[in-house]
């Protein structure tokens, strides 16, 4: 392998898990990003979810139907708004065209596959950087109210269960007894399924302690250094031009979440990846005595209470709304209500106390799998599309494409989520 020089364009998760899996293999790196240190955008308040247990895209069979209810009810899981729908034309045609039966499960595996091996690329990076993010080793419950998506739930594990994903199906007594707290609303639980190898903690915090871990090994980092487009040199992408100069190197990483298709529009590149807003509530627990023990997914709305520390962060819902940064107050009302059903004992004391809510854009890909590896564009290279599974798949996509851009075998088949399909 001849080691090479590589500019990453953007310092979240996905950026800065790419320049640690390309530094950890000799390549000289550095990132430039906007922001005045790592992790300000879709990673900053993120649910904290690292489950594999989770690899469906969002745009499951009969998706269409839950856009088109969404429109008259502000609180609907999946919000679909009409001032940016114009906008959203051409991509939502490939989100409902890729929203059959065989092209959602194909997704999965595709997801799982991915999201598996980027469990175990974090774990290893917890273990080398000594990075501390309130992470727990305790798995994720997701409690339904009715037996019908405890069903669906279980029919899609057994369909990955060969594939290495583990999962419990628990009955309303198993289910208190796996997290005591919602003792109290049992009478409206159906069941759970227990995903046991999930795992949890704050994003922020370990993409800025992997940051730290990298720039000591030799990545380079340019902070408060936006670029304004491209360099294209005959079809070859041969650097980057910010407000002050222009940068050449052999090849060029954009780890821009949802704003990459901006920067490769010019270059004839039109990537379906477009923003879904998702909303998060941060709130204080070292006042109480009793805590919630492990994440707790509620099925029927999309949305997770997990525990960091001396703080739980409930998070979720979608929001197609173009790229409008509004922090609605109804979205973070969901938020606060399902905390109240979920928790009727804790929430009176915690929403009390000190709140912190937070939106920011997801990076939706339109067939539900990012987009990893080299563009048309000979030395332009993507890592973006996640959507709800970023935190989730993002140091085995960076371990992916390190590995592509070092000529290796990959990790996991690269076919999926090549970056030259669209």
């Amino acid at each position: 392998m001849t080691n090479k020089e590589i500019l990453i364009v953007g310092a979240g998760l996905a950026g800065v898990s790419t320049a640690w899996a390309l530094r950890q293999r000799g390549h000289a790196v550095t990132v430039l990003d906007a922001h005045d240190q790592a992790a300000c955008g879709t990673s900053f308040a993120n649910a904290g979810a690292l489950t594999p247990s989770e690899p469906e895209p969002w745009n499951a069979p009969g998706v269409h139907w839950q856009l088109l209810k969404s429109l008259p009810d502000p609180h609907s899981a999946m919000k679909l708004r009409l001032k940016p729908l114009p906008g959203l034309i051409p991509w939502g045609l490939r989100f409902l065209a890729n929203s059959t039966r065989k092209r959602y499960e194909a997704a999965c595996h595709a997801n799982f596959a991915l999201a598996r091996h980027s469990l175990a690329c974090t774990r290893a990076a917890r273990e080398t950087a000594d990075i501390a993010y309130d992470c727990l080793q305790r798995g994720t419950l997701k409690v339904c109210s009715t037996r019908a998506p405890m069903e669906e739930r279980a029919r899609m594990g057994e369909m990955l269960r060969s594939e290495g994903l583990r999962l419990d199906v628990l009955d309303r007594e198993q289910t208190v007894a796996k997290e005591p707290l919602l003792a109290s609303v049992a009478d409206r639980i159906a069941g759970s399924i227990f995903y046991p190898d999930d795992e949890s903690g704050d994003a922020r915090a370990f993409t800025r302690g992997l940051a730290a871990a990298a720039e000591r090994d030799g990545v380079r980092f340019e902070w408060s250094s936006p670029i304004t487009e491209l360099a294209d040199r005959g079809g070859r992408i041969v650097g980057v031009r910010t407000e002050r100069e222009e940068i050449e190197v052999e090849h060029v990483v954009l780890a821009t979440g949802h704003m990459s298709w901006r920067l490769l529009q010019p270059h004839g590149l039109h990537l379906p990846v477009r923003p879904v807003k998702g909303y998060s509530l941060t709130l204080d627990m070292s006042g109480l005595d009793t805590r919630p023990g492990l994440p707790v997914v509620d099925e029927s709305r999309h949305t997770i209470a997990t525990p960091m520390g001396d703080r739980l962060r409930i998070a979720g819902t979608a929001e197609f709304a173009g790229l409008d940064p509004a922090l609605r107050e109804e979205r973070v009302d969901n938020l606060r209500q399902l905390l109240k059903d979920l928790y009727p004992d804790i929430a009176p004391q915690l929403l009390a106390g000190e709140q912190a809510p937070w939106t920011g854009f997801r990076p939706m890909s339109a067939d539900g799998r990012p987009f990893i590896g080299e563009t048309r564009a000979k030395g332009l290279w993507l890592i973006t599309g996640h959507g709800h599974l970023g935190w989730t798949q993002a140091m085995g996509s960076g371990d992916l494409l390190a590995a592509l851009i070092s000529g290796e075998t990959p990790p996991v088949p690269a076919e999926p989520f090549s970056a030259a399909r669209f």
